[in-house]
């Protein structure tokens, strides 16, 4: 009973630790620039699939979405930052400590804290549905894209499809996820983490563990969950102290920088021979546009833990507030991206020059966009964490009563039994 109640004070000291600060700027900046890609595949949609959509501004559009200009709004780079991220941050303190309780406490917290603000958004999702204002996204569409709409939100409201996509679809079904297109990434999210979290029980402690990194890394090559290995990776190799791992030659990590970031500007457009790109398209890659991006995820994260400049750079306070309100800043962007920001388009454009109603349109739905991140923070996400932090200690210590019931039901047989022999003897 001691050593499970040491076990719990480990992990409550462990959650109450301090976050590292560059890496929630991080985390801040690619919730932004995915909240910037949404805004383009709303209004500027040849910014993202170049092409395969309308141009609202000359050739801009599309030198926007074949070159690393794309940066900008390479929301599914940003994605598989948070990725990394993930199998960074949820690996670390089990790797500077090697206690499995702190592998445990957060696999059995994961959904709990994850769900919260999901269904948060659903519930707000299926309001704005229900309400019909969605309709503005539908109309604009019609003007941004044309017959080439990829359409979002074509669907009838229902309490109980959304419940059902807030509980049950996003974590464990995954695929297109109608309330709120963002969810795509919970199911990836949640069954990445406790990839990790296996690994790291299975594995973390043996010599030969990165063996089985090397095998898996080869396994998901073509699937997300190769950004969840990459980052338990780091967590493990920063913390062994490798020398492979350090460094501070600074032009090499200038190159590896750079090289990343061209990686991560892999277009989501199709690839042409006359592309930047060109040399990259091998056919290696069954979904070279997600790989590339993974390893370039991979390649900042590698500089960033290495960098003290980068460090300072990300630990300023206003990507460090970004990175605080991230998780909610993702859950509704969209949502007000496809109501508001859209309403505004459409009451704007037709008296107003395109680019000038995009402008507008995009830079007044910050003033939603960020205070309602804020406070779903303040007032869901937080709780989430609250809830997930109450189920666990709840458990941990329910476990504890009934394995003292069971000790006290030991002591006094054997207590019993020992009269019993005294007096019969």
């Amino acid at each position: 009973m001691e050593h499970k109640m040491a076990v719990q004070n480990k992990v409550e000291a462990y959650n109450m630790a301090g976050k590292i600060t560059y890496l929630d700027g991080l985390r801040g900046v690619a919730a932004v620039n995915v909240m910037v890609m949404h805004f383009f595949v709303a209004l500027a949609p040849a910014m993202v699939y170049g092409s395969e959509m309308p141009s609202h501004f000359g050739k801009f559009d599309l030198l926007f979405s074949s070159t690393p200009l794309g940066l900008i709004g390479a929301g599914n780079f940003s994605v598989c930052i948070f990725f990394v991220l993930s199998g960074y941050v949820l690996t670390r303190k089990y790797f500077e400590t090697k206690d499995n309780g702190v592998i445990i406490s957060s696999a059995v917290r994961r959904y709990l804290r994850l769900f919260v603000p999901v269904f948060a958004a659903v519930m707000l999702s299926y309001l704005l549905a229900s309400a019909g204002l969605y309709r503005y996204y539908l109309e604009t569409m019609v003007v941004s894209a044309g017959s080439n709409y990829r359409g979002y939100w074509d669907f009838t409201p229902g309490l109980v499809s959304a419940v059902k996509e807030a509980v049950w679809d996003s974590f464990f079904v995954g695929g297109k996820t109608p309330y709120d297109p963002v969810l795509w990434t919970m199911n990836i999210e949640f069954f990445g983490s406790m990839l990790v979290f296996a690994m790291a029980l299975l594995f973390g402690s043996l010599r030969s563990r990165w063996t089985f990194y090397l095998a898996s890394a080869v396994l998901f090559l073509n699937s997300y969950y190769l950004a969840f290995i990459i980052g338990m990776t780091f967590a493990d190799t920063s913390n062994s102290k490798m020398p492979i791992f350090n460094t501070d030659n600074k032009i090499l990590l200038s190159i590896i920088l750079v090289s990343g970031l061209f990686l991560g500007s892999y277009p989501l457009s199709p690839v042409t021979t006359d592309s930047l790109y060109a040399f990259l398209n091998t056919g290696f890659f069954k979904t070279p546009e997600v790989t590339y991006h993974i390893i370039g995820s991979g390649m900042i994260m590698y500089v960033l833990l290495n960098s003290r400049g980068l460090q300072a750079v990300f630990s300023s306070p206003v990507p460090v507030f970004l990175g605080k309100i991230s998780y909610s800043l993702y859950l509704v962007h969209f949502l007000v991206i496809s109501s508001l920001t859209c309403a505004l388009f459409l009451a704007l454009y037709p008296v107003l020059p395109y680019g000038t109603a995009f402008f507008i349109s995009c830079f007044l739905s910050l003033f939603l966009i960020v205070p309602l991140s804020y406070l779903f923070y303040k007032y869901v996400d937080m709780a989430g964490i609250e809830l997930s932090k109450a189920f666990y200690n709840r458990l941990v210590n329910s476990r504890t009563s009934a394995s003292a019931g069971h000790m006290k039901q030991e002591y006094l047989s054997s207590s019993i039994f020992t009269i019993f022999n005294k007096i019969f003897k």
